[in-house]
């Protein structure tokens, strides 16, 4: 967890005064409660700066990702982003110090760094084989060989994009960091930082000792290519 600052406080108490607390009070509209898009605009900096979301952040979340651009090829993502990054402007704190570098974090990475995401956009299939030879008779030269393969589920991408890093590792960011666990050829995928250790332990659990027993691992069929 890393240690928000006064502003970030201030923010946070301000988006809890005038939505959550005031969900109820429809008819407010003194000078101190936000409402309209300004309110959904800082409900939702709020939101996307920690994994625990209260169903408060519902409405603000689904205005924020329908937020969505288009071109002829389908999804402009250089434009959504844009498109994210003004509607995140519109709260009252987005000039303050720190908020322009915090909202472009949010805009780039928020549904696109978590585990799921990435384990979705990355998935692949990996080989666990083994040779094995079958001697035509007792001489060794005469042995042909065949493989015993398992094709495994596995994520190829075991480092995060740049985008994910500054959103994951902003000072104002309360526990979205994520793990990779394992290899890529060898089943690897991620998780949240607070399942690494469990999800590491079993995962050597699960591996260890295999390559005693001959298995190999590698990101191609062995029967259609090389393995490594």
């Amino acid at each position: 967890m890393k240690p928000h600052t006064p502003r970030v406080i201030a923010l946070v108490c301000a988006c809890a005064t005038t939505s959550f607390a005031h969900a109820q009070q429809a008819t407010s509209s003194g000078p101190d409660i936000l409402t309209g898009i300004t309110r959904l605009a800082c409900e939702v900096t709020l939101c996307l700066s920690s994994s625990l979301r209260p169903n408060e952040c519902s409405p603000s979340l689904d205005h924020y990702f329908s937020i969505k651009k288009y071109n002829k090829h389908g999804l402009d993502w250089a434009a959504t982003v844009a498109a994210r990054r003004s509607f995140l402007s519109r709260c009252p704190a987005a000039s303050d110090p720190g908020m322009p570098e915090r909202i472009d974090a949010i805009s780039r990475g928020a549904g696109k760094c978590d585990p799921e995401h990435l384990n979705r956009s990355y998935a692949a299939t990996a080989y666990k084989w083994r040779e094995r030879r079958h001697p035509y008779d007792s001489s060794a030269e005469s042995a042909w060989a065949s493989y015993e393969v398992h094709a495994i589920p596995t994520v190829t991408l075991d480092r995060l994009p740049a985008y994910c890093v500054v959103y994951n590792d902003h000072a104002w960011t309360h526990e979205l960091s994520v793990r990779y666990v394992g290899k890529p050829a060898m089943g690897g995928r991620w998780v949240k930082t607070v399942d690494y250790e469990a999800a590491q332990a079993k995962w050597d659990a699960d591996h260890g000792g295999l390559w005693a027993s001959g298995w190999r691992f590698s990101l191609t069929d062995p029967r259609h290519g090389s393995g490594n």
